[in-house]
Parts: structure tokens; sequence; C-alpha cells
């Protein structure tokens, strides 16, 4: 007797996009292999179809007054109901990292979960209001991996916050918004798109996928303007495509990458693996994130402008 079974849902057009990118990638960058598998198989885990969920009560409020003030529009606003949302979406991500990665670092973050040790809705909402010091902390007093974690909430996150963020970024966008951090949540940016043939300037957060534009000369980090500490550098065959924007004011960096629009949120992803190699390079020149106060990871509360 045969059982009938519900057919799987389509993956949206954004992630098949995103799959055929990493098709693409893989023909040309063997050496990132195993990170193309692990997206191939998680993009459609983490973007299901009929996944997002509802923006919270009350998260509109005040965001215009919280944005004037220089904070995140997402800080403050309660996550507790997602939090079944998150606990099956950090636990299939640990699944698939687990799969690849030798030793139980993965399983030992799921279970902490499972326990109910660590409350990804709480750890979410403390990382959007002040940063992911707690968090990591919480993980090196359990002896777990904290930059596993920290990667493992930012993919798992990720899914339940754009949506969020595109809801509340005609907020930012009319006014603009002056700061390296994130307007949506306040993390720093993941990357920079420069968009279109005018090449304008666009930040992206990595924890929410919001986009902001900022000036062509300007750190996000240390906020500076002067051109003698700022400058681009690129590949040689890669121009068109690639560029890395360090400042010599504070060591740090950002990614950039040429885009006609701007890019999904699955997309996103495909472009943070697709540059790695830039933050190789960044690396090799003595510039890191973790050159700025407080900022190991890219997961922190804005900072105003001078």
């Amino acid at each position: 007797m045969f059982r009938s079974s519900s057919p799987q849902p389509l993956p949206s057009p954004a992630v098949r996009e995103a799959v055929a990118r990493l098709d693409a990638i893989g023909g040309q960058r063997p050496e990132l292999a195993e990170f193309i598998e692990l997206y191939r198989e998680l993009l459609p885990v983490l973007f299901e179809p009929a996944g997002e969920a509802a923006l919270p009560a009350g998260a509109v409020d005040g965001v215009v007054e919280k944005l004037a003030r220089g904070e995140a529009a997402l800080r403050g606003v309660s996550l507790r109901a997602a939090e079944p949302a998150l606990r099956d979406r950090w636990r299939r991500t640990c699944l698939a990292v687990g799969r690849r990665r030798p030793g139980d670092a993965c399983s030992r973050l799921d279970e902490a979960v499972a326990r109910g040790e660590l409350m990804l809705a709480a750890v979410l909402e403390q990382v959007v209001s002040s940063g992911p010091a707690q968090f990591q902390s919480q993980l090196a007093e359990r002896g777990l991996d904290a930059s596993l974690g920290s990667t493992v909430l930012r993919l798992t996150a990720l899914p339940l916050l754009a949506p969020w963020a595109r809801s509340l970024e005609s907020s930012w966008l009319a006014t603009g918004w002056p700061h390296g951090g994130c307007p949506g949540c306040g993390s720093w940016p993941l990357l920079a798109e420069f968009r279109g043939l005018e090449q304008f300037r666009w930040l992206r957060c990595g924890l929410c996928a919001a986009g902001w534009q900022v000036d062509r000369v300007f750190c996000p980090f240390c906020t500076t303007r002067d051109h003698r500490q700022l400058r681009d550098l690129v590949v040689e065959g890669q121009e068109q495509k690639y560029r890395l924007s360090v400042c010599d004011a504070c060591g740090g960096f950002v990614r950039g990458i040429a885009t006609l629009a701007p890019l999904s949120t699955p997309a996103l992803l495909v472009a943070d693996l697709e540059t790695l190699h830039l933050e190789l390079i960044a690396h090799s020149r003595g510039y890191s994130i973790a050159n700025q106060e407080d900022a190991a990871v890219a997961l922190r509360g804005p900072r105003r402008s001078s």
C-alpha cells in the first residue's frame, strides 16, 4: 500500500535565482564547493514560501522618533511570538551545518535550545538592543562555540527580520539614515552594493537585510569622511564586479559588489559567500571589523555620525 504525501512547496523565485547563482559561482570557484552545497540545502529551508511572520503589534509605533534619535527601528520590539519558528529554523540549520562539520559543536548548540537553556527570541531581542556580547558570553559559559552560534543565529534570524525591515524601510528611506549601523536592527553592515549605472553605495545588513544609502566616501565604523584615509582595493580582472573599501583611520573594511538592483534576501547570502575572497584580502593586509570597538562580529547597535 502506498501512502499519499503532500507535495513539497516549490522554492520562491528569489530562492531559485539565488540557487542558480550558487551554481554559476560553483563553476568558477571550486574552493567554495562545500559552502555552496550547504547553501543549496539551506536556502529553501530558510526561506520557505509560507514562512514569513507578521510584523509584531506596536512595531511601527514610534519608529520615526527612534530613527531621529539614531536608534534602530526594531530595537525594543518584542519577538516572543516568533520563538517556535526561530527554534525550528535553528534546529534545521544546526542539522545542515552539522552534517558538514566535524565534531559535536552544532549538535550541542541544537541541544542547548531544545533544553531551553537558550531562548532564541530573548537572545535576538538582546542582540538587536545592545549587540552580541551577552549572547556570546552565554555560549562561552556553556562551553559552546560562540562564533558558530553567532553564525547560526544570523541564518536563523534573517528570514524572520528581513520582511519586517522591508515593512519599516520607508521610514528611513524618506529622511535618510546617516549612520553606519543598520537602521532596521542596529547591526554593522555585511557588505555594500554599488547599484545601477550611477554606482550609488548602499550598505546591506546581514541580520535583517535592510539597506540604506550612504556616501561613497564614508566609513560606517568610525564615520570618517576623510578621503585621505579611505580607499577602494580591487582584484585584477574583477574591477567591474567587486571592490574592497578600507579605512586606514580605524582599520575597518566593507566588501562591495556591483548590482543592477537591490539583492533579494537569499541573494544577499549568496553575495556574502561570493565575496569571501575580499575578506581574506582585507585580513591579509591587516584590516578587520574586529579593530572596531566592541565589533568582533558584525552584530551590534548603530553609531551616531560625528
